[in-house]
């Protein structure tokens, strides 16, 4: 026993008796390992904040007018006046010679991308349910999200370089895109995502905080006084 212990017991007494040897033998939490836990607590906020701004312009439109707005025919309408991010009904004539087939990875659904004829500022997007290329053909009004190119960012730039490479047509990031068949309705999906990316910043933050808020100190010994004979 050192002499601050024996002076600690001389002037409280049972000082040993509150204090439990199996708590002062544990060891201090590593630091590498404490400085990882803050480093990937520190990425999940950068991460969820960073998927909630991509996503919006998905929010917005499902806050949209459900109404369509209808633009008429493809071949009269002005693309200086058109809106990105809202809900349109177009009616055109798909031209077949110009259509892209992809799929998507994280869907495993089919798409074709294709102009509508007549002009080449509006091309249309919508899912393929059947093989059968007739019933593209044969479709004339399309409703659905009204999108450019550059708003959808990388996840069309392979198309977009499909389109104005192999096939010769004049598509920028300023073209526009029609997401036929996505009412703002079915855009739902986003503000699940978005909630779950505020709980994760707000968990997050607030494990942060609470590993750099100081301990509560111990309550002082009261010292056994022996009443005087």
């Amino acid at each position: 026993m050192t002499q601050a212990n024996r002076t600690a017991e001389a002037a409280h007494p049972g000082i040993q008796e509150r204090i439990d040897p199996e708590l002062v033998a544990l060891p201090a939490p590593p630091r590498g390992r404490r400085f990882a836990a803050m480093v990937v607590m520190a990425l999940t906020v950068v991460a969820s904040l960073g998927l909630l701004t991509s996503l919006r312009a998905d929010i917005d439109y499902f806050f949209a007018e459900g109404r369509a707005v209808d633009l008429g025919d493809v071949g009269t309408i002005d693309a200086a006046r058109l809106s990105p991010n809202t809900f349109v009904h177009v009616r055109g004539t798909p031209m077949a010679s110009g259509t892209v087939r992809y799929s998507r990875v994280l869907s495993g659904g089919a798409y074709t991308v294709f102009p509508l004829a007549g002009q080449r500022t509006v091309f249309v997007q919508m899912p393929v349910d059947d093989p059968d290329r007739s019933r593209l053909e044969a479709r004339r009004e399309f409703t659905g999200r009204l999108v450019t190119f550059g708003d959808l960012g990388g996840r069309f730039s392979q198309i977009r370089q499909y389109l104005g490479g192999t096939m010769e047509m004049p598509v920028s990031s300023e073209s526009f895109l029609l997401l036929a068949d996505e009412p703002p309705g079915s855009y739902g999906w986003a503000l699940g995502l978005a909630g779950i990316c505020i709980l994760f910043i707000l968990i997050n933050i607030g494990l942060m905080l609470r590993w750099f808020r100081p301990l509560p100190r111990p309550p002082e010994p009261v010292p056994d006084l022996d009443p005087e004979p």
